[in-house]
């Protein structure tokens, strides 16, 4: 019967066991055999014994070795000897020490080394092996000693769940967590963790920016099973509300530090879902919480590692559905652009109307058709390196590391790089260890000076350039009463115009754990941060902002500081133990504290004479009525908390944590709050009835219930705070002017979240599957109200309401082939998830924009955040060419009446996941990822603002093709959109709500692991590759413009690995 076992205690008692068995073992052969080959050796003088086969460890090993007197020559051959040990830095006793392709070697003693004579010169492979470990080869010279590190075969982590504070054997454990090591994140992507999270686990969704799109100079917005804050507020907080804990090597960090942390760093990941596994960090957790721990330096011969990736990204406008140059023409004639119209001064003359069409016919026919898009577009080569050293003995091991990642954008003067540099250091004396991790990350990053949408609004009949070269600052000035003047894109694009950002980061998580026997250990550790980011951004004088900008204030420069400076810590003790081989019992316990700091600061000033001098002293000052900025702020917290794991005969499991919270972010009268969770799981297949089937190898049910909370809020959200009014000064000095009302009673905001899983493998291991159902009630949300004008303040935070959240969850695996060297397996993963408000009342009325154009959220009590709300429409009218729309109470109107707003769809899928296939053979391995997502509407903003809704100032923009076909024009005409010469504005409705269906290559990837004997000659252990296509295709059932500022990427990227 299988027995789980602490990690660190089963690897210490298993390793006392080989000591026992090794020892037993040579005890009985030198008993055995010992007495008569010394006889013989007496008796023979100088005889070599050969050949005697000895069975130790589970192998026969040949043993050639000198009895009496050695071989004429062998002590100038010299001895082969060293040192093995497992990846603790422990000594690994009764290894099979072999050279490669012979029988002729030992076995090492008690203390893990070993020696025997040389058989040549020069360099030899041994290979070390024993049952349980992974076998290692390692190139030899005799009389140099080596040391070999060998690792658990069995070791898998998706078997280990690793939270942060503690690890659990995932058999015992209760929570809904899943391990990804760094092979299995390298197997999908090599740009960041992130990426590779959101193909392997459904639970993680990464929310598509269509603004956005692939900017590397912004942060993604994640989440982990749905939302548990209002999602119109996350403007309004400094941080986002619905974003999860970041850890990193056991301390806190940010989004944007395991962004830019190198792939090639990573150890694992671990993803914390529900309450049960969440729990252990209190309030802090309802969102879950992603633990990542970065490689550590492994014991033996100094070794050197090198990581790099290589790709090239380019622009993906696939969505895009623009106008050519003579369709655009067309339109804008069928449009009434070149008819007569009223101006200023009366009848504008139809000839000059015509004249403007004559002369852009004339270009058109000339061949002028502008391809836009492309020109701030490029297809760029982006490359990260990662350099490690490491080595080391039993009592102390040590690593440097060295990486460079740069990250450049798709849009020209979009850039993106750092550097970093760790140091880890590990020293262990007798039950005392000591570890430290240290790390220095600098980053630069540049923003492009136009925003991609203005490339697209240029009309493809223009020339880019003058005949001579030279790039115009208008392409149409604006003539007549509507319109307005086109400037050209490429003339600020071409201007001086900076954005840059550096930061600096630094980073020390310090150790120290104390063993003191099998069972019991105390730990503890203390992190500190301190990072620095610096942005200057100039705007030439000669910027099209500016043109109506009196000389003296043309220009602008600003300069912007963010400090901050962040420790935290927790002392902890760590029991594990085995009563009765049936009662397994592990508890973890301690104190945790934290605070962080942070610092704002900035200016801006104008005046500006030239593109040359952009330093501020050139300045003529700040604008009128403006000052520098500066703010500060500090917040605290400090926490108990306790796991407590009991397993019974490994078939009963119970989990039950308790955390006390205590933080400045929420009111005075709120200061502290308790979190608990509990969660209970049956390993159904080690029950006697189970193994009797023979064809279930893993089967549990399992379940949680807790209450983690949510602190992701503004330092002061709680307190009133002013700020300085030096305009008007009084007897005292300067007045202040209140900014935000507090409120000493502002609750924490707490999330019961209610689990069910089950974790099922059969027909050994060939089907695995795994299924969550969750139910999360965020009680009660923190909100913020409107204050009425005379309050002084605009809003309040206080407490309101209720969110409800709930999904599932749930991944598949099929082996369809398995056979020696060959393995072939589907993979599959989904996700649902809805969520609702309750018991909000009319409180949040303020934040519905009823018939916006834009905003389709609405906040109403039984309502869904991601609910979309419009006026039903039932089509154009055949007979007047009009929209008719649906009201409440059933009957049809012309009338258009925000009132009759109902919900239209949802933003949310009805299902979408992964689909794949992972291949195997011998050292060859590939695997193919899709995204499906089903049943999600979305807002057709392209059919909204560029086909149908297109005022008479916006006609001189380009346009969406579909502007120019399928419109009403003659009574009798079924059509979708109405006439296109109809400027009349056109009111949101379900009209403009389609449903999208997608399917997208997400990750593709060959690789190829080699250890071939020519690779030893140059020195080298190992070696590997990878391809990569991600993101490399996407097919949806609507046609819709995505990356509207910045545009989405498709990559090809290759990756290197090599050990020496």
């Amino acid at each position: 019967m299988k027995k789980t076992y602490d990690r660190k205690f089963f690897r210490q008692k298993l390793l006392s066991e080989r000591k026992t068995v090794t020892a037993v073992t040579q005890l009985l052969i030198v008993l055995l055999l010992g007495f008569p080959l010394f006889t013989r050796a007496e008796m023979s003088g100088t005889t070599r014994i050969k050949s005697i086969s000895v069975p130790l460890s589970g192998n026969s090993v040949r043993q050639d070795s000198v009895v009496s007197a050695e071989k004429p020559g062998s002590q100038k051959l010299g001895f082969y000897e060293g040192e093995v040990m497992d990846t603790e830095g422990n000594p690994l006793p009764g290894v099979t020490v072999l050279l490669k392709g012979t029988q002729t070697g030992t076995s090492t003693d008690t203390h893990g080394k070993f020696r025997f004579p040389a058989t040549k010169t020069g360099k030899s492979v041994l290979v070390f092996s024993f049952i349980g470990m992974k076998p290692v080869e390692k190139d030899v010279t005799p009389g140099k000693k080596i040391i070999v590190t060998m690792a658990d075969e069995v070791e898998d982590l998706e078997e280990v769940i690793i939270t942060g504070i503690y690890s659990r054997d995932k058999n015992s454990y209760t929570g809904s967590a899943s391990t990804y090591s760094a092979k299995e994140l390298k197997m999908v992507g090599a740009q960041n963790v992130i990426q590779s999270l959101k193909t392997l686990d459904p639970a993680m969704m990464v929310v598509e920016s269509k603004q956005w799109g692939s900017d590397p100079n912004r942060m993604p917005k994640i989440e982990i099973r749905g939302k548990t804050s209002v999602v119109g507020l996350q403007t309004e907080f400094e941080n986002d509300p619905n974003q999860p804990l970041f850890i990193l090597d056991g301390v806190e960090t940010t989004l944007e530090t395991i962004i830019n942390l190198n792939m090639d760093r990573v150890a694992s990941v671990t993803i914390l879902k529900d309450a049960a596994s969440t729990a252990i960090y209190g309030s802090k957790a309802a969102n879950g919480v992603i633990v990542v721990e970065t490689k550590s330096p492994e014991s033996g011969q100094l070794r050197l590692s090198y990581s790099g990736n290589y790709g090239i990204s380019f622009a993906d406008l696939s969505d895009y559905n623009l106008m050519n140059a003579s369709e655009k023409l067309e339109y804008e004639l069928l449009a009434g652009r070149y008819s007569p119209m009223e101006g200023y001064d009366g009848f504008v003359d139809k000839l000059q109307e015509m004249q403007d069409y004559y002369s852009r016919l004339k270009e058109v026919l000339r061949g002028v058709d502008t391809y836009w898009l492309s020109e701030p577009l490029r297809t760029v080569f982006n490359h990260s390196h990662n350099l490690y050293i490491d080595g080391g003995d039993q009592a102390m091991r040590y690593g440097l590391g060295i990486s460079y990642n740069n990250r450049d954008g798709v849009m020209k003067k979009s850039n993106r790089d750092g550097m970093g540099v760790n140091i880890d250091l590990i020293y262990r004396k007798k039950g005392l260890l000591f570890s430290n991790k240290a790390s220095m990350d600098l980053s630069n990053s540049d923003r492009e000076p136009v925003a991609f949408s203005e490339f697209s609004r240029a009309n493809p009949y223009y020339r880019k350039r003058q005949e001579n070269g030279t790039i115009p600052m208008y392409l149409e000035r604006k003539t007549g009463l509507y319109g307005e003047d086109m400037l050209n894109p490429l003339y600020v694009w071409n201007i001086e115009n900076t954005n840059t950002t550096k930061d600096l980061a630094l980073r020390d998580n310090f150790t120290m754990e104390w063993t003191t026997f099998d069972a019991l250990r105390l730990r503890a550790r203390l992190g500190i941060s301190k990072s620095i980011s610096k942005t200057e951004a100039f705007k030439s004088p000669n910027h099209t902002d500016f043109l109506e900008t009196e000389k003296l204030k043309k220009g602008s420069f600003s300069f912007n500081q963010h400090e901050s400076f962040s420790y935290n810590g927790d002392l902890n003790i760590i029991f594990g133990k085995i009563f009765k081989n049936v009662h397994q019992v592990n508890f973890v316990g301690g104190w945790s504290f934290s605070e962080s700091r942070s610092e704002a600061s900035g200016y801006s000033v104008v005046g500006f004479n030239d593109d040359f001098h952009k330093n501020p002293a050139y300045s003529t000052g700040f604008r009128e009525n403006q000052k520098p900025t500066y703010s500060k702020d500090r917040r605290r917290s400090t926490s108990f908390f306790m796991n407590l794991n009991y397993s019974y005969d490994n078939r009963y499991l119970m989990d039950f944590n308790l955390r006390a919270d205590g933080t400045s972010v929420f009111g005075s009268n709120k200061l502290f709050s308790t979190t608990w969770a509990v969660g209970l799981a049956w390993n159904v297949h080690n029950e006697e009835f189970i193994k009797k089937l023979g064809w279930i190898n893993n089967l549990k049910i399992r379940g949680s219930i807790g209450n983690p909370g949510n602190e992701n809020f503004d330092a002061y959200i709680s307190q009133k705070t002013y700020v300085y009014n030096v305009e008007l000064q009084n007897m005292f000095g300067a007045s202040a002017l209140i900014q935000k009302y507090g409120n000493k009673n502002l609750e924490w905001q707490r999330t019961v979240d209610k689990n069910i899983g089950v974790d099922l493998s059969v027909l050994n291991n060939r089907i695995r599957v795994t299924f969550d159902y969750y139910f999360k009630d965020t009680d009660p949300l923190l909100v913020s109200i409107g204050m009425p004008p005379s309050a002084a303040a605009t809003s309040l935070y206080t407490n309101m309401g209720r969110q409800i959240s709930r999904g599932w969850t749930g991944t598949l695996n099929y082996v369809f082939l398995r056979k020696k060297d060959l393995s072939c397996s589907i993979n599959m993963n989904a996700r649902a998830n809805h969520s609702e408000y309750r018991d909000i009342g009319d409180k949040l009325d303020y934040l519905n924009k009823v018939g916006s154009s834009t905003a389709l959220n609405r906040y109403y009590e039984g309502g869904s955040p991601d609910d979309l709300w419009a006026v039903p429409s039932l089509g154009i009218d055949p007979a007047t060419g009009r929209e008719v729309f649906l009201k409440k109470d059933g009957t049809q109107t012309f009338l258009y009446s925000a009132s009759d707003e109902v919900i239209v769809g949802s933003s949310v899928p009805d299902v979408e996941g992964i689909v794949g296939m992972s291949f195997y053979y011998k050292k060859l391995s590939a695997s193919f990822s899709f995204r499906y997502s089903l049943g999600k509407e979305t807002m057709a903003s392209a059919l909204y603002d560029k086909v149908e809704n297109i005022t008479q100032d916006n006609i001189g923009r380009n346009q969406d093709k579909r502007a120019l076909y399928d419109r009403w024009k003659k009574p009798g005409d079924k059509s979708k959109f109405k006439a296109i010469d109809n400027y009349a504005s056109t009111p949101m409705s379900s009209r403009f709500v389609v449903t999208e269906n997608t399917f997208s290559g997400e990750s593709i990837s060959i690789g190829y692991d080699m250890d071939a004997a020519w690779l030893r000659v140059a020195g080298i252990q190992g070696m590997n590759f990878r391809v990569y296509m991600n993101d490399i295709f996407r097919i949806s059932s609507f046609k819709e413009e995505r990356g509207l500022d910045y545009p989405f990427a498709r990559s090809l990227s290759f990756s290197l690995g090599v050990r020496f």
